[in-house]
């Protein structure tokens, strides 16, 4: 019996770690034999695959995402993690090498080009024949207002391009010469925190007529409209320092140290929300203190869409376009006048004291003053722990106590009884050109405003919030008992002469305020914070001006005779050059 062949057990060397040969395993016999190191954690679904690029890269179909084999997570690739392993790398330098094409260069395809998803007639283009788009747009899904390029959805709201777009530059009320010296800057975000609750008011008299509201106004719609009537009526707008009434008090009272009027003081409570430029001049005489404007300023024309993203152009020539700023902020002044005396100017109501600034004048004049005043005076005198007390602590360093005298407006009065008279603040908001530079996104009034009256006082919350704060701080200054506000927009959009009256919405000053997101005390606080630091001035002239591009709040030191002879043109935001009595 022959002898069996031998079997001898070949080494086994395990490893441990992996599933390729261990470290201590010869390598001689497997020199040139490439393996991938794999976890023995790792799932293997595939031995191999046929489907995975020589570069590693996932496979994409020609819609823009992932293949069959790309969008399926669950199922992993046995070595598609290492796919670069086995590719071929060349040893030589290959860089030299190139191909020569022969063929024409292709022409880069430019004009339009259909969008997908769209009809090709009479659906839901994107704003051309045929489904077509503009040169330089890039189209989107769907169409009609909510389509790529300029369509309606990105000019209503703005795309996300938008947020990196340089901002909106504003011009100044007024330039700083080299004569003025700077003496202090106030962030806005100094003023965020403060807060006041002012004392008793006092009432020192109503003076002038005040109208009767007509009811009738009350039927207005945008279907029954009713032209605006441009009417001879005069309002004037006098300064604080060229008042009779407050200078009579400023000679005969030792207590009432700063005088006002309520469109200056308005205008400093709602000066956290003001995105245009304004200016204010101080006047310190003696120990007094009078908050001037300037005539043919920004106050006498409260700016029109001025917290708009992209407000109405700023031009200084007097005569540019008629929807720009200046022009904007007359032709709403001139409607605001026109509107009072027209829902009001039926009959009229004789006030306890005479029209201060009609002195002498005649009823038959046609230059007499139309409006009617309210003079109080607002106790800025600081407190201990808020007590109401007269006797707490003083106000300020000299230990005297700290009185405005403020001449406040009546725009008219609804009868409710016998004894009480309702007072109205009347104002109106105007619409000139929906499709102008600065429009903000309005909606048609004569086509929204009865059926989304909601939807059009919120843009109007957005677009004007600057203008209604300032409104709302005048009627809670007068103590109004409602505030009227008009919808007058043009009867054309080329034509400033001629409007039509939509409709009205009222208001309770304090339900404005807290619509508008405002408070009433912290108001107070940025009053009295810039009275307290005027107070401390010497005798001389200045000016409180906003910084048109920056949130700041700068008071400059100016000569005496400063503004005394300026003509309007010296004012870029200021409106064409008018008196303060308008005809």
């Amino acid at each position: 019996m022959s002898d069996l062949p031998g079997f001898t057990l070949p080494s086994v060397f395990d490893n441990p770690k992996g599933w390729g040969p261990s470290t201590s395993q010869p390598t001689i016999n497997y020199k040139d034999i490439p393996y991938v190191p794999f976890s023995k954690g790792d799932k293997v679904n595939r031995v191999a695959n046929w489907f995975t690029s020589s570069d590693g890269r996932d496979q994409r179909d020609g819609r823009g995402g992932r293949g069959k084999q790309g969008r399926d997570g669950s199922q992993q690739t046995y070595g598609s993690n290492a796919a670069s392993t086995f590719v071929y790398q060349a040893e030589e330098d290959e860089q030299s090498f190139s191909l020569v094409d022969n063929r024409g260069a292709a022409l880069k395809k430019i004009g339009v080009r259909a969008v997908h998803g769209e009809r090709t007639r009479g659906g839901r283009g994107g704003g051309s024949a045929g489904g077509m788009q503009r040169l330089g747009h890039a189209g989107g899904r769907g169409g009609g207002k909510f389509a790529g390029g300029s369509g309606g959805f990105r000019r209503r709201y703005g795309g996300w391009r938008d947020f990196g777009r340089d901002q909106h530059r504003r011009l100044a009320s007024v330039k700083p010469t080299d004569e003025w010296q700077l003496m202090q800057e106030i962030e806005f975000s100094r003023m965020a925190d403060l807060s006041f609750s002012v004392g008793d008011v006092k009432e020192l008299g109503t003076y002038g007529k005040v109208g009767v509201y007509d009811h009738a106004y009350d039927r207005v719609t945008s279907r029954l409209e009713r032209p605006l009537k441009t009417v001879g009526t005069v309002r004037y707008n006098v300064t604080a320092s060229e008042d009779p009434v407050l200078a009579k008090i400023a000679s005969t009272s030792n207590e009432v140290k700063v005088f006002a009027t309520d469109a200056v003081v308005a205008l400093l409570m709602a000066s956290t929300v003001s995105f245009s430029a304004w200016d204010i001049v101080v006047n310190r005489v003696g120990d007094k203190l009078f908050l001037d404007k300037r005539d043919g300023g920004p106050v006498d024309f409260p700016p029109v869409n001025e917290n708009a993203t992209e407000p109405p152009p700023e031009a200084s020539d007097k005569t540019g376009s008629i929807n720009s700023a200046p022009m904007l902020a007359l032709e709403s002044r001139d409607i605001v006048r026109n509107y009072i005396k027209q829902i009001t100017g039926k009959a009229s109501i004789d006030l306890e004291h005479a029209n201060p600034f009609n002195e002498g004048a005649s009823d038959a004049d046609k230059t007499a003053d139309d409006n009617a005043y309210r003079y109080r005076v607002f106790d800025l005198s600081a407190r201990a722990d808020g007590s109401d007390d007269e006797a707490d602590a003083p106000a300020n360093d000299s230990g005297e106590r700290c009185f405005m005298a403020v001449r406040t407006e009546i725009d008219g009065v609804i009868a409710a009884g016998a004894q009480k008279q309702r007072q109205l603040f009347i104002r109106a908001l105007t619409q000139h050109d929906i499709n102008a530079t600065g429009a903000g996104n309005a909606f048609d009034w004569r086509a929204k405003l009865d059926t989304q009256r909601a939807a059009v006082i919120a843009i109007e919350n957005k677009n004007n919030g600057s203008k209604l704060a300032r409104w709302a701080f005048q009627a809670v200054l007068a103590d109004a008992d409602q505030i009227r506000l008009g919808f007058v927009a043009r009867a054309s959009p080329r034509d400033r002469t001629r409007h039509g009256i939509l409709g009205f919405q009222s208001y309770v000053p304090a339900d404005m305020l807290a619509q508008l997101k405002l408070s009433e005390f912290k108001a107070w606080g940025i009053v009295k914070a810039i009275v307290d630091m005027c107070l401390q001035l010497d005798e001389g002239r200045y000016v409180i001006m906003r910084d048109p591009n920056r949130s700041v709040i700068c008071l400059y030191s100016v000569p005496p005779g400063t503004f005394e002879n300026d003509d309007a043109e010296d004012a870029p935001l200021s409106a064409p050059a008018t008196d303060n009595a308008d005809f």
